[in-house]
């Protein structure tokens, strides 16, 4: 299983509070190649992203991760209705208290400029422990949702 960046900028008439808060009972479909057209975000999805995966939410333009959710298909190909399903919202956890870019994720490669600009960004796991640690240090109330989510990091 591996962790993911899943980075959305909310000036383009989208952010992830649309998804926290949506009654959705099934799978909930994230982007389209419309919306995510960066090469190496295509490439991930299209070969690495697997069913079980957890992404970080991410919000650009706010500098702040404003939650996790769990991969609940395979990444797809480009001419899909969505490239990856994420877990029912009711499953993912929104953060009482969001991580933001400075000073809380300042040391994660995937949120730094040097990464790139790609909506899909890898997390090594060195990294995903010490945000383990930064996200119970900000949210101890969500310790239960929060472990339960990655439980099979």
């Amino acid at each position: 299983m591996r962790v993911w960046v899943f980075k959305i900028n909310t000036r383009r008439g989208w952010e992830f509070d649309q998804y926290f808060r949506s009654r959705c009972r099934g799978p909930y479909k994230m982007g389209n190649d419309g919306w995510i057209r960066s090469a190496s975000s295509l490439r991930y999805l299209r070969e690495e992203v697997k069913r079980g995966d957890v992404f970080l939410c991410y919000e650009t333009n706010r500098k702040r991760m404003v939650g996790l959710a769990r991969a609940v298909s395979n990444g797809r190909d480009v001419d899909a209705s969505s490239l990856v399903d994420f877990c029912p919202p009711r499953e993912a956890v929104r953060l009482s208290n969001p991580l933001n870019r400075r000073p809380d994720l300042d040391h994660v490669w995937a949120f730094t400029p040097h990464r790139g600009r790609g909506t899909i960004q890898k997390i090594a796991a060195d990294e995903f422990k010490f945000l383990q640690r930064r996200i119970l240090s900000k949210n101890p109330s969500q310790k239960s949702s929060l472990e339960r989510l990655w439980a099979r990091a």
